[in-house]
């Protein structure tokens, strides 16, 4: 080995075992999170201190290290990458998961629908009050208990589309309420993330180094390996769709798209890129749009087979759901600024943002891309627009972007995965009466410095531009 590459090997060796202390020192706190722990008893302050420290190390570190290690040691590092990654994960095998329950909807709505019933029909109060008319669901209540009374928003039915539907079912298939088993899955679709962003590297002509990004970060092992939060289901087929635009496939990367859209609605914006590259072949834009839109009708068709009314999770989502986001406090304030005598305030600020997410994906597809790159650079900045304008902005839902920093590290959305830890101190704060702190306070630690580095990036960015134009 050449001198001059040791330290490079030293030092992805030193960061690769300080995340994998991380990784054990996350499974030993579990149990300190357990279900039956009461919340004031929770060291919540300290995870929080030590989850923004070891999230702002590898985001710091990572990049350096990719542009200082040579080419030819690229393989061994990349060995060593996945290896401690998949380790770091699987550590988190047979602990409780830190300050989240979401997973126990997830294991519940498997249940239901390998039973054959619909999760769209019956909300999971319901059927622990045997309100539903139907002995299969009492009796699967009697076996499901323990999770069936530990979901969250119980009394609204499920706000999770088909597809991902199917993948709890075939967890429950597996093994029955089973939270290492929903665990496995997750970790299977996040190889299947992880390929794809590799061959996405490769194809953009990028190390594939870069992945790390993904793999080594401590947001995501929390998020995903102990948290057991869905988001590899979605983006698995996100990303396939990505490489398939790369590869000038736009029927492919439209159905893929659909596809995830039946696990969380949002990556049908992403398909706007396509469409407007292909838009002068009129035959290709055709067969993309109408097997999109069948595929969507079919896939959707239990939703809206059940009632659409206030019990629904999709109605409750989209009237009320916001959690750690600072552009829905921005959207509040104005309207409550301009109409200080409406009611509906939240649900006006909703649709403002709504109508502003699609002003700007309006305005990233307006000037066609002129190359397959240009298309997937526009599918990532639609991504990257939905979720800082979204109004929820957890740290799971960060999974959305995660996988895109890899091709193109900006950094103030890198800031935003350093920050976002600091969405914990919610139940801190909610524990001692704080919650307003929580909301004009910690929420704005976390955007606003997010929103001033994309910013001066933007500027350095637009200056830059106009230097070259000059120059020629």
């Amino acid at each position: 080995m050449s001198t001059n590459i040791k330290p490079v090997v030293a030092a992805w060796s030193c960061l690769g075992m300080f995340l994998l202390l991380s990784a054990l020192a996350l499974r030993f706190s579990a149990r300190f999170f357990g279900y039956d722990v009461p919340l004031d008893e929770m060291p919540i302050l300290l995870f929080v201190a030590c989850y923004v420290l070891v999230t702002a190390v590898a985001t710091m570190a990572i990049p350096v290290l990719v542009r200082k290690t040579p080419l030819g040691s690229v393989r061994n590092m990349l060995f060593l990458i996945f290896v401690l990654g998949a380790a770091c994960r699987l550590l988190q095998l047979g602990t409780p998961t830190l300050l989240e329950d979401d997973y126990n909807r997830y294991l519940w709505d498997g249940a239901v629908v390998a039973l054959g019933e619909s999760p769209f029909q019956h909300s999971p109060l319901a059927v622990a009050n045997g309100q539903t008319g139907s002995s299969n669901l009492q009796v699967l209540a009697l076996q499901g208990a323990d999770v069936l009374e530990r979901v969250n928003y119980a009394e609204f039915r499920t706000v999770y589309p088909p597809v991902a539907q199917a993948v709890f079912a075939l967890s429950h298939v597996i093994a029955p309420f089973d939270l290492d088993v929903w665990r496995g899955v997750l970790f299977l679709f996040e190889l299947g993330c992880l390929g794809f962003i590799c061959l996405i590297l490769v194809r953009l002509g990028k190390t594939p180094l870069w992945m790390a990004l993904y793999w080594w970060n401590p947001l995501i092992i929390k998020e995903i390996a102990n948290s057991a939060h869905m988001e590899p289901v979605l983006m698995l087929p996100v990303l396939l769709a990505g490489f398939l635009a790369l590869k000038s496939r736009a029927i492919g990367a439209s159905t893929l798209l659909a596809i995830s859209a039946g696990v969380k609605i949002w990556p049908l914006l992403m398909a706007a890129a396509i469409w407007r590259h292909i838009w002068g072949q009129r035959q290709v834009l055709v067969i993309a749009i109408l097997t999109s839109g069948v595929l969507l009708a079919a896939i959707f068709w239990p939703v809206f087979a059940a009632k659409l009314d206030d019990s629904s999770g999709f109605v409750a989502f989209a009237q009320n759901w916001k959690a750690s986001s600072a552009v829905i406090l921005v959207s509040e304030g104005m309207v409550g600024l301009a109409a200080p005598d409406q009611a509906d305030r939240g649900l006006i600020s909703r649709v403002v943002l709504g109508f502003t997410i699609l002003l700007v994906v309006f305005a990233i597809v307006c000037r066609k891309a002129p190359d397959p790159v240009a298309v997937f650079r526009q599918m990532l900045l639609i991504a990257g627009a939905f979720y800082l304008l979204s109004p929820s902005q957890t740290p799971w839902y960060f999974l959305w972007i995660a996988p895109f920093l890899c091709f193109f590290p900006v950094r103030g959305l890198l800031l935003a995965g350093v920050l976002l830890p600091l969405h914990y101190l919610y139940f801190h704060l909610v524990l001692h009466d704080q919650e307003l702190i929580y909301r004009y306070g910690v929420v704005w630690v976390i955007w606003i410095p997010v929103w001033a580095l994309l910013l001066t990036d933007l500027i350095r960015h637009y200056r830059s531009d106009v230097a070259v134009k000059k120059a020629a």
